[in-house]
């Protein structure tokens, strides 16, 4: 009986635990479609600049999306290899380079897209793009030195700009 429960009290746990991470992923994905929406407002495109950015989003979408499932191969292969009992050494120096020219690819193509994307904006629209990533970076930046998502506020209140008065002389 008692194990029954507990079987049950696990299944429960891991269907909420994997709705919860559907949704937030779900509101991720929301919120990153805002932000582009009101960028794109921002920088005041005319109608053939939202053409035109729209097509470069879909091609780009595309292509990353058969780099990202190379790159997944790749890693998929490179673990099927090390887990052999007795890996050869030159098996897995052919599995890394795969590995590392997948990540390759999608670095470069990354930067094309942006780089296409600078050839269809004005120069002054480039500046408000670079302003508004300059200040997401920025964001991300004090996140971190305040502990959002990545720390603990109670380990890092040495760092937190308002607490000057608490800070030692060496820091």
């Amino acid at each position: 009986m008692k194990a029954r429960s507990l079987v049950s009290l696990i299944v429960a746990a891991t269907v909420v635990w994997t709705v919860a991470d559907v949704d937030a992923r779900r509101g991720r994905k929301a919120r990153r479609g805002q932000r582009q929406q009101t960028v794109m407002e921002a920088l005041d495109l005319t109608a053939e600049q939202q053409e035109k950015l729209k097509s470069l989003r879909l091609d780009n979408a595309k292509r990353m999306a058969r780099l990202r499932a190379d790159l997944k191969v790749a890693r998929l292969d490179l673990q099927a290899i090390t887990r052999q009992d007795n890996p050869d050494a030159a098996e897995v120096k052919t599995g890394v380079a795969k590995v590392n020219q997948a990540r390759s690819l999608i670095l470069e193509t990354r930067v094309g897209h942006r780089l296409k994307v600078n050839q269809v904006l004005t120069p002054e629209q480039r500046d408000k793009l670079r302003e508004h990533r300059r200040g997401r970076l920025d964001r991300g930046r004090r996140m971190w030195r305040r502990g959002g998502r990545y720390g603990s506020p109670q380990n890092l209140e040495h760092r937190r700009p308002d607490r000057k008065e608490e800070r030692s002389p060496s820091g």
